[in-house]
């Protein structure tokens, strides 16, 4: 009897627990428009998640994303926040190039030699003739882009003689100002018939720099002022506009509409699938030897409050494919945008625009699985410290560009429906019509007393 009692209690207390789970889920949807699922999968503690058109299409502007929230199994909202930029991406880097000697000595040098940067950077030494026929006691590197150099590797076809040498490394950006990079480099070479030992690198480090500059410390160096000994660079780059520029995604339109203005001039109207953050555009003319200038603008909120973005020129020449450059601008969230042109064309252009899409991060807490709640009028997302909780969840040996793994949005299915995305609707006001009710009552009481008196009084004059 009493096991029956406990398995009675169990089935029951599981039913409240599972009541409470759903009402909970339940509260949370009610405040948000739609639902997308979170594909994760293991038990990781944090992960990532890239918007797509579908949450951007349903997401308020004026919310300014902060009426997205992630909710676990039992309804019960997750840490959620923006994920903390990322620093730029190292690439690895090396180069096989060769020393570039700067006759005579550190004495006399500035007045014999003069060290210029062509239109491009390339280094262009100019000397003079008492300059030419000294050795060389500096040589310059032109690392083609600014690179943190890690290390300069001399050529052996360089060392055929026995020598030992100390050497400095200098770097520079514009060959005016140096900062020293590492001093006391020695560089070694012994043969003595199969036998050899050679220490040819030179270790640099420090920020990264275009130009090096070798000093000679201590020894003869074997090189005179007509060689050019061959090195090998190694290390490593940043190039946060290449990178930005890879990681763009681009939605390809055709025009809505065409308008034609005063002047001669036409405009066309694009539309994306929802308000993106558009940070670049390509244009492209479909008829050949066809040219024309072109401005795009933001036309979300109508022709007077339009935001001028760019303006691009476009030449298409015969067959020859179009030009791939894209011109960039201010990420700006929009849906409609507008190219006007003050020259007539034979067809509409072709619009690309290239867009970023905004990366959230969520603490995985509690049971999954974890939903993405986006659109709503009122609800907004709390602030969590969520940038703190990354720092240590990352693994020792993580490299700095470590990000948690991706959580896909699976489809769009309904939260709280259309409704959340409405102002809520104002509660009847009922104190006008009590007012009315309280005043017409008073007026059909005092009515009712004054109606009272009158009989009373014809009744106390009827008995006189």
């Amino acid at each position: 009897m009493r096991r029956d009692i406990r398995n009675r209690r169990r089935v029951l207390l599981a039913a409240v627990l599972l009541m409470l789970s759903s009402y909970a889920m339940a509260l949370a949807s009610a405040d948000y428009a739609y639902r997308f699922a979170l594909n994760t999968h293991g038990t990781i503690e944090a992960w990532r998640v890239e918007l797509t058109p579908a949450v951007y299409a349903v997401s308020k502007r004026d919310a300014e994303l902060r009426d997205l929230v992630v909710v676990n199994a039992q309804g019960g909202e997750v840490p959620f926040a923006p994920l903390p930029p990322a620093p730029p991406l190292s690439h690895p880097y090396s180069l096989n190039t060769r020393l570039l000697p700067l006759p005579g000595d550190n004495t006399n040098m500035a007045g014999n030699v003069r060290v210029q940067r062509s239109a491009n950077g390339d280094i262009v030494i100019g000397q003079s003739p008492a300059g030419s026929t000294a050795k060389p006691t500096q040589w310059l590197l032109d690392a083609r882009r600014a690179v943190s150099l890690d290390s300069i590797e001399i050529d052996p076809s360089a060392l055929m003689q026995d020598l030992r040498v100390r050497l400095a490394v200098d770097a520079s950006n514009d060959l005016q100002q140096w900062q020293t990079r590492s001093e006391g480099n020695d560089i070694v070479s012994v043969k003595r018939g199969e036998d050899a030992v050679e220490q040819r690198k030179i270790s640099v480090g420090g920020d990264p720099a275009r130009y090096y500059r070798l000093r000679l410390i201590d020894g003869d160096a074997p090189w005179d002022s007509q060689q050019t000994p061959a090195v090998s660079l190694s290390g490593s780059f940043t190039d946060p506009l290449a990178d930005q520029a890879a990681s763009r995604q681009w939605l390809t339109l055709s025009p809505s509409a065409a308008i034609a203005t005063t002047g001669g001039g036409i405009s066309y109207d694009y539309t994306l699938p929802a308000p993106l953050p558009v940070d670049a555009a390509r244009v492209t003319l479909i008829d050949a030897n066809t040219a024309a200038r072109f401005t795009l603008s933001a036309n979300d909120d109508g022709d007077v409050n339009a935001v001028s973005l760019t303006t691009v020129t476009v030449v298409q020449v015969g067959n020859a494919k179009p030009d791939s450059s894209a011109s960039t601008f201010d990420s700006l969230r929009v849906q409609h945008l507008r190219l006007h042109t003050d020259t007539p064309l034979p067809q509409a252009p072709t619009l690309a625009v290239g867009w970023h899409a905004d990366t959230f991060v969520f603490l995985a807490e509690g049971a999954g699985p974890y939903s993405l709640l986006a659109g709503s009028y009122a609800a907004r997302r709390s602030d969590y410290p969520v940038d703190a909780a990354l720092v240590k969840m990352r693994p020792t040996d993580a490299t700095a560009n470590w990000q948690p793994p991706l959580a896909v949005l699976g489809a769009r299915s309904d939260a709280g429906g259309d409704a959340m995305l409405l102002p809520p609707k104002q509660p009847y006001d009922w104190s006008k019509p009590l007012l009315w009710l309280v005043l017409v009552g008073g007026a059909l009481l005092v009515v009712w007393m004054a109606l009272s008196l009158l009989k009373q009084s014809r009744r106390d004059n009827d008995q006189t």
